[in-house]
């Protein structure tokens, strides 16, 4: 068992995943409390992760979930999606991303920031750059319409931007260099809900659920 999910307030859905690959651990997606969620940027809280607990273990108490747990990934608003690839192992999640958002004092929540599909490494041992990585929020989002956001120097659709007023902590560079960016980019608000490999692991589909 898993104990300490949180308040039963903001993002309260938690995807779970046994993987096939390593049958003993169960992962759990939990989502952040709020639209922007100030606790996120503490990693001890649990908040907008995925983690992996061994339920092979058994012991008399429960695994505590903030304290607990093989950490996958951080920074992650909400990873409703939670799949594996069928043939690599490799973990993938599809996020839902923030509303209403601003950039340099003004608000650029039509076409930004975009919806996510994030890689999360491999749960069998293998090395990556990314397990256990921040994927940027609640400080660093996906570029989806560059177009429309103020002192876009530099951005592309899919790159780490800063939201609110950029400074010498927070910044583009700051998400671009430290942040880990969305394998695949999609458009803002579409809300993606799951991922489904097909059995050969040659692609993939998300379901769109639409917010906007």
């Amino acid at each position: 068992m898993v104990e300490g999910m949180g308040d039963d307030e903001g993002h309260t859905t938690r995807t779970l995943l046994l993987s096939a690959k390593v049958p003993s651990l169960l992962l759990v997606s939990r989502g952040s409390v709020g639209n922007i969620d100030p606790q996120t940027v503490d990693i001890t809280t649990g908040v907008s992760t995925i983690k992996a607990f061994n339920i092979s273990n058994v012991t008399d108490s429960a695994y505590q979930h903030a304290r607990d747990g093989l950490l996958i990934g951080w920074g992650l608003r909400n990873s409703v999606g939670v799949a594996e690839d069928p043939v690599t192992g490799a973990i993938y999640s599809v996020e839902n991303s923030v509303d209403n958002i601003q950039r340099s004092g003004q608000t650029i929540n039509q076409n930004n920031p975009g919806e996510e599909l994030n890689w999360h490494g491999w749960l069998n041992g293998t090395q990556s750059n990314v397990t256990g990585g921040n994927y940027g929020y609640p400080s660093c989002f996906a570029a989806w319409n560059v177009t429309e956001i103020p002192d876009n120097a530099g951005l592309q659709t899919g790159s780490n931007f800063a939201i609110g007023n950029q400074n010498e902590t927070v910044n583009d560079d700051f998400c671009r260099e430290d942040r880990i960016a969305p394998r695949i980019t999609f458009d803002a608000h579409m809300a993606p809900l799951d991922i489904k490999f097909n059995t050969n692991g040659t692609g993939a589909w998300v379901t769109m659920h639409g917010s906007w």
